[in-house]
């Protein structure tokens, strides 16, 4: 035991990443989805991705080859019109500069096997999928060297496999491995160790390296232009220290000048073919159809703390992270100011977005691009739990090692569909709480967007397709008019089993001298219609008929209990509410 625990604690960090990289390969051979032709490349990806197989392939950039096999092409690759009539890729084209060369490999290999190079044959969904951990390796060396600056071994151990497997990281490093978060998050993660170089030790190529990186990250996702903060701001302890800066700045003015070069430099290409297909160097894609900012109207607990899509509800570990933010000012007190500035930025800039859930996916996906910075005030959080000597050491370790069990439990959740990947609220949360798939129930109370009202800033919720065809069923269940017939033979078993008729009943079967009470009873259920009326017998029955049909309904039933209980009134008094408002619901219409 005693030389098992030695040889752990030997480069404790090298064996973390390589845990961690034994996992994601693990979880992407285990989900396969590079086995289906319609996995890997889909959703966003599909434009992410489409730059690589229009020039490369189909040497046609215009994409007049989709066209002319819309049966193929026309779902894999989703352009948009632009005002000079030509078609173009909706999104930039820096992941396809990452794909590229996993993409030239699966390429190589499609032609010397039997699998079609066409650009989207399984080579190229496993290249995909496996491009990521690539990319993931690297950017966990640089955490770890990032880490390793401020903390021990232990810690920075502990912290990437917290970020890794605890996070949301988890799910877009294999499940839907190819979109930018896992990249983005690498990506930032270089930024902040260039941005540590260069403040070691400041020179021209080293600025210039930030300044490319800056704009490559920009280039995949325009918002973490915020990534600059990080630079110029970084070891900034006070005011004094941040006017210092800027002079430093002034004094070097040309370095800026150079810096902003290289970062342009990036996005040369992109201007190049915004260009040939708009006639503008800035062509923003996404204005097609009205999609934009409302920095008027940021949802800022919506994408924190709903149930709809909340960042620390679908990633609670990342509480920490924010909390360790805090301790910085006493641990690292020169990187207080660069990471506060940059993550209220960043979620109001987020919460702004038309689309703050920003469409399907699990948890708040935009926010794992930022995790290697996070990663630093986390790990204040992780290196003053193990430096206590009491049950907070414990208690802190535990619920940490238990938040990282739980978002692997919720990522199984969401793959099975038991988290929603649009639309969660309060009731779809609880109902599948803790429980690896969802329940009929689940599917009939779970809300969508409203995308078009979404698009003007205004966010509210429909029903779901499953719910609003259980209410059309149970609509139309009552929509007929019962017929007189029907009340009548609806009424007869009810006047026969009622000891207040039974007189009645006797007196006219001794009168007519027969024993058919079946006739006797029909002959008073006539009466008592043309008594009260059609309409008065065809309600009653139709409610007697419905809180039948609802006591027969378990999870109704426990719905309107939950709703009893809220209420303060009897089970009974509920139901009857709850079938006299469907009941009179159909009647005015």
């Amino acid at each position: 035991m005693q030389r098992f625990t030695q040889w752990l604690s030997q480069n404790i960090v090298k064996k973390t990443i390589i845990v961690v990289l034994l996992i994601l390969v693990a979880t992407n051979f285990w989900h396969s989805r590079y086995n289906n032709p319609d996995g890997v490349i889909e959703w966003d990806i599909k434009s992410y991705y489409a730059y690589l197989p229009a020039v490369f392939i189909y040497n046609d950039i215009a994409l007049d080859f989709r066209q002319e096999n819309m049966e193929k092409f026309g779902d894999l690759i989703w352009p948009v019109k632009t005002p000079t009539g030509k078609r173009v890729i909706i999104t930039t084209m820096g992941m396809s500069v990452l794909y590229s060369p996993f993409f030239a490999i699966a390429h190589g290999v499609a032609h010397i096997t039997n699998w079609e190079a066409d650009g989207y044959s399984r080579p190229y969904r496993f290249a995909l999928t496996f491009s990521t951990l690539f990319y993931l390796w690297l950017g966990m060396i640089f955490l770890a060297k990032i880490l390793r600056r401020f903390f021990n071994d232990y810690v920075a151990a502990f912290t990437i496999l917290a970020i890794t497997l605890g996070t949301n990281l988890y799910y877009y490093s294999t499940y839907e491995a190819p979109m930018t978060h896992a990249y983005n998050f690498v990506l930032i993660t270089l930024f902040i160790w260039f941005t540590i170089k260069f403040w070691d030790a400041p020179s021209l190529k080293r600025i210039l390296v930030c300044g490319a990186l800056a704009g490559f990250i920009t280039l995949i996702r325009p918002t973490n232009i915020i990534v600059l903060l990080l630079f110029f701001l970084w070891d900034v302890k006070s005011w004094k220290g941040f006017q210092e800066r800027f002079m430093y700045f002034i004094r070097r003015f040309h370095w800026v000048l150079l810096m902003a070069a290289a970062f342009v430099l990036v996005w040369v290409p992109q201007f190049a073919y915004w260009y040939s297909v708009s006639g503008k160097i800035f062509y923003f894609t996404y204005g097609y159809k009205g999609a934009g900012f409302f920095f008027d109207n940021p949802q800022i607990f919506n994408i924190l703390l709903s149930y709809k899509k909340g960042w620390l509800v679908y990633t609670p570990l990342m509480i920490f992270a924010l909390a360790g933010i805090f301790m910085l000012p006493k641990r690292i007190p020169g990187l207080f100011v660069p990471i506060l500035l940059y993550k209220i930025l960043s979620i109001y800039i987020l919460s702004s977005w038309w689309s703050w859930w920003f469409g399907g996916g699990f948890g708040l996906r935009a926010f794992v691009d930022s995790y290697g910075m996070l990663a630093i005030p986390f790990a204040c959080v992780v290196d003053y739990g193990f430096k206590q000597k009491d049950w907070r050491k414990y208690a802190i370790t535990s619920v940490l090692v238990l938040l990282i069990i739980f978002n692997q439990f919720q990522t199984r959740q969401y793959h099975h569909n038991a988290i929603h990947w649009w639309w969660m609220n309060k009731e779809a949360y609880w109902e599948t709480f803790l429980k690896l798939k969802p329940t009929q129930r689940f599917w009939e109370v779970i809300t969508l967007p409203d995308y078009e009202a979404a698009r003007k800033g205004i966010y509210r919720e429909v029903k779901s397709k499953e719910a609003l065809e259980k209410e059309k069923k149970q609509e139309s269940d009552w929509k007929t008019k019962f017929s007189e017939e029907s009340i009548v033979n609806w009424l007869v078993p009810q006047i026969i089993a009622d000891n207040s008729y039974q007189d009645s009943i006797s007196a006219t079967l001794k009168s007519m001298e027969t024993d058919d009470t079946l006739k006797v009873a029909k002959q008073i259920a006539k009466d008592k219609l043309k008594e009260q009326g059609v309409d008065f017998w065809d309600e009653r029955m139709a409610m007697e008929l419905l809180l039948k049909e609802m006591r027969a309904n378990e999870s109704l039933m426990k719905s309107i209990e939950e709703k009893a209980i809220d209420n303060s009134i009897p089970l009974d008094s509920q139901l009857f509410k709850d079938a006299q408002w469907l009941f009179n619901k159909e009647r005015r219409k």
